[in-house]
């Protein structure tokens, strides 16, 4: 009896503490369209802040939606999208999966100038890029040439571990073809 008495006065305990929890959340998650929210947001806006998911322009920091200018874990359709982002656009920066230029850092796309575990058809990438292009340099698997450390593609003057055909090669290669 006095446990079932402790459980029932707990259940309402958690009960208030689980409502009142509710009421908080449905106050601070507000589902809503407008313009300018900050925190936690999802809605169709402009120059929303964190955690925001909607359809616009100049986002920062976890945002999902279509727009340009957006930054930190954003996926979405744009430009100038830095971290983590998803999307087909140009001049992204660090995780990002799409198609465009300029991207750097664990990219995953068909453009120019990327770096860092990037995997994509391009030019003048460095570190762990796997692509067409010239310019790579460490762990590159691409056609191109000039690229250095550990790189497999076609071109010329690459250094150290390289398996691809071309010229000017130096340390443990296999040349396939020379012209």
């Amino acid at each position: 009896m006095i446990n079932e008495t402790e459980n029932v006065h707990q259940d309402m305990i958690n009960e208030t503490e689980n409502v009142h929890q509710d009421m908080i959340n449905e106050t601070e998650n507000v589902h809503h369209d407008m313009i300018n929210e900050m925190d936690n947001i999802r809605h169709d806006g402009v120059n929303e802040t964190d955690n925001v998911r909607h359809d616009g322009v100049n986002e920062t920091e976890n945002v999902r939606h279509d727009g340009v200018n957006e930054m930190d874990n954003v996926r979405h359709d744009g430009v100038n999208e830095t971290e983590n982002v998803r999307h087909y656009w140009v001049n992204e920066t660090d995780n990002v999966h799409h198609n465009g230029v300029n991207e750097t850092e664990n990219v995953k796309y068909h453009g120019v100038n990327e770096t860092d575990n990037v995997t994509y058809d391009g030019i003048n990438e460095t570190e762990n890029v796997r692509h067409d292009g010239v310019h790579e340099t460490e762990n590159v698997r691409h056609d191109g040439l000039n690229e250095t450390d550990n790189v497999r593609h076609d071109g010329n003057n690459e250094t150290d571990n390289f398996r691809y055909d071309g010229v000017n090669e130096t340390a443990i290669i296999e040349l396939l073809s020379l012209p």
